[in-house]
């Protein structure tokens, strides 16, 4: 977790400790709900008088408004313009008032961050954006989003990854710089939501070159069944399709060879460049004159290709959170036994890589050699 120093530094300009200062930019920017248990889990804090100064400040001071539930148990609102205003976050909507189930899905979400400090999240609208569009190149096209009417009359505002489910780079992950994403479930009686939610990632997940997901409930009731459901709408191919690139590099490479140079834009002639120290397999080589005297059929070029690509990994994984359900529930499951059931972990090799690296064929050849 990377904090902001300066937005660290204003909220201790508003009276608060450095942990408690951390603590509240956990919420505000991850859940703007909480409990006194995530607070005390935070600090590492025996339940007393630490968090009772705690909370009689926040609510003192009108930065935050308590509500009574079940078992006597307080959930907390963080809602005061102030604390987000000094994160320089004002607009996140986390500080409006929400439904039970998006107070629910916010809580479990909290629970997860507080659980894996050690993670990089993309906290921001704007720091995926930048990541997906600036570090990777991908074409905001492809990326979730939703649109919204504006105050003025036919103008319209486009807004990314609404759903606010962390993202983020994991330590222990095989590659610690590709992102995870996850889903929240914080008690649903089915897998449609997980289904919607799903779809509108499909065409980002086709774009990246590797696809980590952690489904994160507050049962294990839907393990199973979400890993299925994940892997059966996983993307087959990636997006460019390395059959189609393949024939493309045959394609400009012919007319290269003719001297055909006005067919050939600069930025093809600079692909077919990368492209020639890429797709160095004997194997390739082999098609390209045979499918210049037509004796090979396109199809044929785009099935090879898509053969010795580097596979792509698809990663699923669950993981078990409190989501505070006492404050909710009349009627808890025994947490015991629901923790006992083995996590669903699972892998997939399916889909392909966006770009082809110099081991292209690699995984192909050991198989033949096999």
């Amino acid at each position: 977790m990377q904090f902001s120093q300066s937005s660290i530094e204003n909220l201790r300009g508003l009276g608060y400790t450095e942990d408690e200062a951390r603590f509240l930019y956990l919420v505000a920017t991850h859940s703007g709900y909480f409990s006194i248990r995530q607070y005390l889990t935070f600090t590492g804090a025996r339940s007393g008088e630490k968090s009772m100064s705690f909370t009689q400040k926040l609510l003192g001071r009108g930065h935050a408004r308590a509500q009574l539930l079940l078992r006597n148990g307080r959930l907390y609102h963080l809602y005061c313009r102030l604390i987000y205003r000094a994160m320089a976050r004002e607009n996140l909507r986390n500080r409006r008032e929400h439904s039970v189930e998006h107070i629910r899905t916010k809580l479990a979400i909290l629970d997860f961050v507080l659980a894996h400090l050690e993670y990089r999240y993309l906290e921001t609208e704007r720091e995926k954006l930048d990541y997906f569009c600036n570090e990777l190149g991908l074409k905001p096209s492809v990326l979730p989003s939703k649109r919204y009417a504006g105050a003025i009359r036919e103008r319209t505002t486009d807004r990314y990854f609404v759903d606010k489910f962390p993202m983020f780079f994991a330590p222990d992950s095989s590659d610690p710089t590709v992102v995870t994403f996850s889903f929240v479930d914080p008690g649903l009686l089915s897998l449609t939501t997980f289904d919607s939610h799903i779809f509108h990632y499909l065409s980002l997940f086709a774009a990246v070159p590797q696809v980590n997901f952690v489904y994160i409930a507050t049962r294990s009731t839907h393990f199973h069944a979400a890993r299925k459901l994940f892997l059966a709408m996983a993307p087959t191919v990636t997006n460019p399709d390395p059959g189609v690139e393949g024939l493309r590099y045959f394609h400009n490479r012919y007319l290269w060879e003719t001297k055909q140079y006005e067919k050939l834009s600069g930025d093809q002639i600079a692909t077919l460049d990368e492209a020639q120290r890429r797709f160095t397999d004997p194997r390739i080589e082999s098609l390209f004159q045979p499918w210049l005297e037509g004796k090979v059929t396109c199809n044929a070029v785009m099935d090879q290709f898509r053969k010795l690509a580097p596979k792509r990994e698809v990663w699923f994984r669950t993981e078990l959170v409190d989501g505070q359900a006492a404050l909710f529930e009349p009627n808890l499951p025994c947490r015991r036994q629901d923790r006992s059931k083995a996590e669903v972990n699972g892998r997939r090799e399916s889909t392909f890589r966006p770009a082809f690296k110099p081991a292209f064929g690699a995984e192909a050849q050991q198989v033949e050699d096999n």
